[in-house]
């Protein structure tokens, strides 16, 4: 599966990446919003994990931008958050995002919640494969 992950912290934006690519999962990197939509379409991301804080733009602002454009129905949008638990309940509602997952909780919520976000996405059932087996490395999404 490809995911795209945009966190402007490079520490967390790391373990969100090794996390995934860990799983078998390609995934490309952002700091910021800019380049996202390219890096979707050509990359033919399968889900995007976004952080809520950001400086330029909210995370829950970005994850409705993306569900509000022509693929964006079945694009998994998960977003990960320090917040408290209910305040990411309310998030995950207001962003028309598919999951939250705690900071605190990545290692071992992040996968599961990506591919269940992407299964419902697609109704079938099961998330696509990479293809290309455990993802040796990321690839930079510039733009």
């Amino acid at each position: 599966m490809k995911v795209l992950v945009i966190d402007d912290d490079d520490i967390a934006r790391e373990v969100l990446c090794s996390t995934l690519n860990a799983a078998g999962h390609e995934t490309f990197e952002l700091q910021s919003s800019i380049g996202a939509t390219r890096c979707i379409y050509e990359q033919k991301v399968d889900a995007v994990v976004i952080d809520v804080m950001m400086p330029t733009i909210n995370g829950d602002k970005l994850a409705r931008v993306f569900r509000n454009n022509a693929h964006g129905e079945h694009l998994g949008i998960v977003l990960v958050s320090s917040r408290s638990a209910s305040e990411l309940r309310r998030l995950t509602d207001l962003a028309q995002a598919d999951a939250v997952v705690s900071k605190t909780e990545v290692r071992r919520l992040l996968v599961g919640a990506v591919e269940r976000a992407v299964e419902r996405r697609l109704g079938t059932g099961k998330a696509p494969a990479s293809g290309r087996g455990p993802a040796s490395g990321r690839g930079p999404a510039s733009g």
